[in-house]
């Protein structure tokens, strides 16, 4: 700062940034210069300095008010957010109508590609719609028919298939699924990874690795998974015009299942990846006896539902009794208690076992998980074996307990029936 001839500090550089500020600020309404001016006054009011400190702090009172302004009136830079971008998609020997329905051109059937390289085919004769479609993946309802999926393995991938009523998650994979609206089977082949399947039969989730075939066919209460050894699209187009498709290597899982020394079998944990071979492996090593009267109560319970899925039901009852035998009172007991009920509906014309089992976790667990489901049980096995009247005492018994259960339309036809 200079010095004027009378010692105070000249006002040239108060000046000059005065016309720096103006120049590189918007320019400002004459309400919003009052207003600036205003506050530098009250600033200034009643200082009691020597006029070198009061130039001094206008110097600074100015730049502060100034750079408030600036920043004030100035537009924020703000980082740019980008929202993502749904996949993309067209359809080969086809087109999405009305609903997002695929409908076919061809009697090849449609395919759609999506654009990270997923691919869903839909067979002659399919029925089957786009339900959404994300970033991450999209949804598919499969309605009627076959349809061959090969999902893309991506980080966060998301994709569900609908069929019929049960629901398919994936992440990388490729399989055929096939839903028969009349016969209400669905039928699963993996060709690689593996998928988790929900639905009206399974206790939780199923889970089904590459080179495994499930079939679960509603009307008979059956589930089935089994190791595949013939092409994974039987049903597709003539094999000069099948996709090439690489046989498949089955892994050898028994290492994670149980080491050579001793130890916990963890069947659990091979149930849970689909590895039914790994069960009956360690089965067959151990010998069933000493198998059954050495494992826990949760590897009891994973080795009724292997080989009730492999409708070895000889092996799942012997499961489920030692199951109540060794652990008595236990949630997993009661559970056993129905699911032999179930045993006994699915492979003995007389209903009277099912019955007596279902009766016996109703009062084990009248509030249990399977509550519902086992009174209904019951009321259709006497229904069939005694005929409509006698078991409209227990339709009563089951609107009056779960009025909105599976059974419930059931109950009131019974109900209403003369």
């Amino acid at each position: 700062m200079t010095l004027d001839r009378e010692g105070v500090g000249s006002t040239e550089p108060l000046d000059r940034m005065g016309d720096f500020i103006r120049s590189a600020a918007p320019a400002m309404t004459a309400a919003q210069r009052e207003q600036g001016l205003a506050r530098l006054n009250a600033r200034l009011a009643g200082a009691h300095r020597p006029r070198v400190a009061r130039i001094s702090l206008a110097v600074a009172g100015v730049a502060m008010v100034a750079t408030g302004l600036f920043l004030w009136l100035a537009p924020p830079r703000l980082p740019q957010l980008q929202s993502p971008t749904p996949l993309t998609f067209r359809v080969e020997n086809g087109a999405i109508v009305e609903g997002g329905y695929i409908q076919s051109q061809s009697d090849k059937g449609a395919t759609v590609m999506f654009s990270e390289g997923t691919t869903l085919g839909f067979a002659t004769g399919a029925r089957g719609r786009l339900q959404s479609v994300t970033d991450r993946g999209a949804r598919i309802a499969l309605e009627q028919g076959r349809a061959d999926v090969r999902v893309v393995h991506r980080d966060g991938a998301k994709w569900l298939v609908d069929a019929g009523p049960f629901r398919i998650q994936v992440r990388g994979t490729t399989f055929s699924v096939e839903w028969e609206t009349r016969e209400e089977r669905l039928d699963l082949r993996m060709v690689e990874g593996k998928v988790s399947v929900t639905g009206p039969l399974s206790e939780g989730s199923l889970t089904v690795r590459g080179g495994q075939h499930l079939s679960i066919d509603l009307p008979k209460k059956a589930v089935l998974i089994e190791e595949q050894s013939i092409e994974p699209y039987p049903t597709a187009a003539p094999p000069s015009e099948r996709p090439a498709v690489e046989p498949v290597k089955k892994p050898s899982h028994t290492a994670h299942v149980r080491s050579k020394a001793r130890g916990p079998f963890h069947w659990g944990a091979a149930l849970a990846e689909g590895n039914l071979d790994a069960i009956f492996r360690d089965v067959a090593r151990m010998g069933l006896a000493r198998s059954l009267a050495s494992a826990s109560s949760e590897d009891l319970a994973a080795l009724a539902d292997a080989a009730r899925y492999r409708k070895q039901r000889k092996i799942s009852r012997r499961a489920l009794l030692t199951q109540r035998n060794r652990f008595p009172g236990s949630e997993r007991a009661q559970d056993a208690a129905f699911l032999l009920g179930r045993l006994s509906e699915a492979s003995e014309p007389d209903a009277d076992r099912a019955v007596s089992w279902y009766d016996r976790y109703l009062s084990e667990a009248p509030a249990g998980a399977y509550a519902s489901e086992a009174l209904g049980r019951k009321m259709t096995s006497i229904q069939r074996r005694q005929g409509n009247a006698a078991a409209a005492t227990v339709a009563e018994e089951y609107l009056r307990r779960f009025p909105q259960g599976t059974y419930a339309g059931a109950a009131a036809a019974l109900r209403r029936s003369p």
